[in-house]
């Protein structure tokens, strides 16, 4: 256009050039007054001429400018087209047939087929055919109404079923009916409502009195509805808390679960293994050459590829097992991937505390039954021996006024003394359901157990088969008690009859004594003993053992696995009612093969009197080596964290004292003499023993390390290269037993059996003080 019109100009200029010559030249000849008029002609045409450029130039100039504004239209056209095609979600026009008029690449991306697959095709083409059948009806409602928002769907060209968020109006366009649709994907938030819906029900599940196995394939089947293709395995840490045994895994091949169970909990032990080993996520996308499952047959077998692996841990940190998730092949987990597995392992872990949780107050609650019960027994068993008591004191004295007076060797004599002696047997059965009944009154004193033990060995060995060892391991310390002498030889005497009798043959029993410090985790697992110190007494036997049956009913009055006329049922009826008058708990360990330990916790006496002494005899440090030895303690209970501090200060050690991994780290740090032993807590809130032990292996290397812990299923490392030589102590525990593990940490010396290392008892007379309230000794620890 911007050329046209110097052309134009051109044109016009040259043919008014030329019609002025024209003119010129044929009006030479022409008569006078001709020129004129021709010249008046002429001006006339050109200013007509002038006149319909300047016309036509206006109109091309508007042209230019509307020239200009369709293109602008048409580049902004251009523009929006190209966003609609960009945009995610599906932008579609159909007439009320449901003919496809105009659609973006939305469409085309979301369904699988090509622009020209789809023109000129029907929307119904496109909906599974349940949809498709009700498309009309659906038409007629948005016709109704205008306007609507509705859920629908789309079959992909693979026969995938694509649900959609539809939005939806009726326009008119040349008197025709028009239907503009939006719809979005939303595969992915059904996906997040399925897995909600599948989680909630996993929960719910989980508050019912569903059994475990239940509750797990409930958490393996959300992960696999979650994940299609995935194969999941929920595996459970041992009682030993060094293994992985088999809890659920419903599609895997039974060969793999069986060759998985009992996997050992370490570094490089698979992923499940090193999972609960480092107590953090693992991840392996391809097993093939990843060194965790190098050679293990049985993952190929099952054409396993692919393996990502979480820890499963209950409410306090206590490792509870692994989640496993595996695919057929090669993978790398997500996003959601990654939240799917956290979800499922917290579902795992809030089942599994659940049914031990709820184990655990089953127990408790049969503990509290057969309290009562044996309360209630205790109680008529009294008061029947009371009344009894009272009948048979006529007969005992009446039986004696007779024999004074009867003449010696005669037949009525013999009839009187079997009287009298049938009497007096009866008379000491209700002393033991007095006993029992804790009905008696008692004399207390202070008694050093040692000392009572000592004194009562003669009786016990002639009370005792030749054939059966009595071993004794005592403290070597003063074992102080409040108690009633003759009750505690009364114990003693059932203890030993008890274990005697279980023996078949030759064998030995064990009675053992030691001081030790009761926690709050034992106070939760045996409501009748208060934190605090006690002394222990302990029978162990290698008899025939007992069934959780006869577990269950051992305490009852005239219960006894023994043949009629081999004992009255009463002996362990009786231990009880003296432990439990004395302030005591008993608990007892045992499988039928396996023997019986019966431990005994008596509560410590509090009296400052200088306590009996026998000689010290047993392991100390060896003497050659004097040099000054640094404990770094870590124990978040005060109470057991206080009285091991200052027994080991006794002894002359320099202590590092930590309630805290965090504190025992800066400790650490700031040491400059070094650390000859690490004693640590197992459990802690921040971190692991195991866990702490790791990182401070990272400033002392070869540092030895002994783990306390009173979970049965604590997590101690297996790996060699972290573990050193690393012992469990479990909890509760002798103060002997303790310095006896010190002294074989240190000084790798085992103490014989039969004698533990000497206690000072200082230590246990400051023990005593902080029982009583004193103020708690001052511990060494280095100035920060």
């Amino acid at each position: 256009m911007s050329q046209l019109k110097p052309r134009i100009g051109v044109a016009v200029g040259t043919a008014i050039t030329a019609v002025i010559g024209i003119f010129a030249l044929g009006g030479s000849g022409s008569p006078a007054g001709v020129p004129l008029q021709q010249s008046a002609l002429i001006l006339v045409l050109c200013v007509v001429i002038v006149i319909l450029t300047r016309i036509l130039f206006a109109h091309l100039t508007r042209l230019e400018q509307t020239q200009r504004i369709v293109q602008g239209q048409q580049a902004e056209l251009a523009l929006k087209a190209a966003q609609i095609d960009a945009a995610n979600d599906c932008i579609i026009q159909t007439d009320e047939d449901g003919r496809l008029l105009y659609f973006n690449q939305a469409l085309c991306r979301l369904t699988g087929y090509a622009p020209g697959e789809l023109a000129g095709g029907r929307l119904q083409q496109l909906k599974p055919p349940e949809l498709a059948e009700s498309e009309e009806l659906t038409v007629a409602r948005l016709k109704e109404c205008g306007e609507a928002s509705f859920e629908s769907a789309y079959l992909a060209k693979d026969g995938t079923v694509i649900p959609t968020e539809v939005r939806a109006r009726v326009m008119e366009s040349d008197g025709r009916t028009l239907i503009l649709s939006i719809a979005r994907d939303i595969t992915q938030r059904k996906h997040a409502e399925q897995r909600e819906r599948s989680r909630l029900k996993a929960l719910e599940r989980i508050a019912t009195d569903a059994e475990l196995q239940e509750l797990l394939v409930d958490v393996v089947q959300f992960v696999e509805d979650c994940l299609p293709g995935a194969l999941c395995s929920i595996l459970l840490v041992d009682e030993s808390g060094t293994r992985l045994r088999h809890g659920c895994a419903p599609s895997l091949p039974a060969g793999y679960n069986q060759a998985v169970d009992g996997l050992r909990i370490g570094n490089g032990k698979g992923s499940c293994g090193t999972a609960a080993f480092l107590r953090r996520r693992v991840v392996v996308e391809d097993l093939e050459p990843h060194p965790y499952w190098h050679n293990f047959q049985p993952a190929r077998d099952a054409g396993l590829r692919s393996c990502w692996s979480e820890p499963v841990y209950a409410s306090n940190g206590t490792l509870l097992g692994t989640l496993a998730v595996y695919h057929r092949e090669p993978r790398a987990p997500g996003d959601e991937d990654i939240q799917l597995l956290e979800s499922a392992a917290h579902l795992a872990g809030i089942a599994i505390s659940r049914v031990r949780a709820d184990e655990g107050r089953h127990l408790l609650e049969e503990q509290l039954r057969h309290t009562q019960k044996i309360e209630a027994v205790g109680q008529l068993a009294a008061g029947v021996a009371h009344d009894f008591n009272n009948l048979l004191t006529p007969i005992i004295v009446y039986a004696d006024m007779l024999l004074r007076i009867s003449p010696e060797g005669s037949p009525q004599t013999r009839m009187i003394q079997s009287m009298s002696s049938a009497a007096h047997k009866a008379s000491d059965l209700t002393q033991k359901l007095l006993s029992f009944g804790r009905k008696q009154v008692l004399h207390m004193s202070l008694l050093d157990l040692n000392e009572v033990i000592t004194s009562f060995r003669e009786i016990m060995r002639a009370t005792v088969r030749d054939n059966v060892r009595i071993d004794l391991l005592l403290s070597p310390g003063a074992a102080k008690v409040q108690a009633d002498r003759g009750q505690l030889e009364q114990v003693l005497l059932n203890l030993i009859l008890n274990a005697q009798d279980a023996i078949e043959g030759s064998g030995s029993i064990c009675i053992e004594t030691g001081h030790l410090i009761l926690d709050e985790e034992f106070h939760r697992q045996h409501p009748v003993a208060k934190p605090g110190h006690y002394i222990l007494l302990a029978f162990s036997d290698d008899g025939c053992g007992m069934t959780e049956e006869t577990l269950r009913h051992m305490y009852e009055p005239f219960f006894t696995t023994k043949e009629s006329g081999r004992g009255t049922g009463l002996g362990l009826a009786t231990v009880y009612g003296v432990i439990k008058h004395h302030g005591g708990c008993i608990d007892v360990r045992s499988r039928p093969g396996e023997g019986t330990r019966f431990a005994i916790y008596l509560p410590a006496s509090a009296s400052t009197a200088e306590p009996i002494l026998r000689p010290s005899a047993g392991i100390a440090p060896p003497e050659h080596d004097s040099t000054e030895r640094t404990i770094l303690l870590v124990e978040d209970n005060q109470m057991i964290r206080e009285v091991a501090a200052d027994l080991l200060a006794s002894f002359g050690y320099r202590v590092l004292v930590a309630e805290t991994p965090s504190r025992a780290l800066e400790l650490a740090a700031t040491e400059e003499q070094g650390i000859d032993l690490l004693a640590t807590d197992v459990i802690m809130p921040e971190m692991t023993g195991p866990e702490l032990y790791e990182k401070l292996q990272e400033r002392h290397p070869a540092l030895p390390v002994l783990y306390i812990s009173g979970y049965t299923n604590a997590v101690v490392p297996q790996d060699e290269k972290l573990r050193q030589e690393a012992i469990f102590l479990a909890k509760p525990f002798t103060l002997e037993q303790f310095m006896a593990r010190i002294n074989e940490m240190l000084y790798h010396v085992k103490p014989p059996r039969e004698e533990p290392p000497p206690l000072d008892h200082r230590a246990m007379a400051q023990l005593i003080e902080t029982q009583q309230g004193a103020p708690a000794p001052q511990q060494k620890e280095p100035q920060s």
